[in-house]
């Protein structure tokens, strides 16, 4: 077992994405802390027998966050090759990838201090199939803006789950006619493609064959970076 310092001068090594608690007074400072807001995202306080699913798990927050919860299984997927994922032709090759490059340590990192069992695959939502068997619980968090095809990832996610799905997203609230569902394009200034209203987000998700949908309400995430859209989430909850 590491020591408190070593465990601080490893966790010192990279930029996080999350901010983790991983015990022994060791917090990661992530770009996102989801500490404070969790149980906003209309996922269930107990998780005991379920088989869970994190998309885009980034540093792990949501995986461990499920296997807190008593998830019998929790299963993360995220991509390995940074370059693979849908940079705007803008980007692309200006940005500095160090975020992505250095996950998988992080994961792992985070995983081994917190004593986990979370199984972390190489897997685009894109990709997302029946090969890794079937899941009572999926959670997509802060992906569908950076996808171009936000309905495709959607339906790759409805192909998997057995039981329901939290997607949760930016949102953007100021749009005229907020009961329509809406989104705003940008691929250019941000690596951002899709944002919608809550209605928008629900719209997606009923599109990709979830029987109904649960609506929460929008809330603020802390948040040190990540562009315009860094604080306000909305999140919806689909049943198949």
């Amino acid at each position: 077992m590491r020591s408190t310092t070593e465990l601080q001068d490893e966790v010192g090594r990279y930029p996080w994405y999350h901010s983790i608690d991983l015990g022994q007074g060791v917090v990661t400072e992530g770009m996102f802390d989801h500490r404070g807001s969790e149980d906003r995202h209309l996922l269930p306080a107990d998780l005991s027998g379920l088989r869970c699913l994190d998309v885009g798990t980034m540093d792990g927050y949501w995986a461990f966050a499920m296997e807190r919860r008593g998830a019998a299984e929790v299963v993360a997927v995220d991509v390995e090759d940074p370059e693979t994922l849908d940079w705007p032709a803008s980007l692309r090759s200006r940005i500095v990838k160090t975020m992505d490059e250095t996950k998988a340590a992080r994961f792992s990192l985070a995983r081994d201090a917190l004593g986990s069992s979370v199984v972390r695959e190489i897997r685009s939502v894109y990709d997302l199939d029946t090969d890794l068997g079937q899941f009572d619980l999926v959670f997509c968090g802060d992906l569908l803006l950076h996808l171009k095809d936000p309905a495709t990832a959607l339906e790759r996610i409805r192909r998997v789950c057995r039981g329901s799905a939290v997607v949760c997203n930016p949102v953007k609230e100021h749009f005229p006619y907020r009961r329509r569902p809406l989104a705003q394009l940008d691929g250019i200034d941000e690596f951002q493609w899709w944002v919608t209203n809550l209605a928008g987000l629900e719209r997606l998700v009923l599109s990709a064959g979830f029987a109904r949908v649960e609506r929460g309400r929008p809330f603020d995430v802390r948040a040190t970076g990540g562009g315009n859209w860094k604080g306000r989430r909305g999140v919806v909850r689909g049943y198949t």
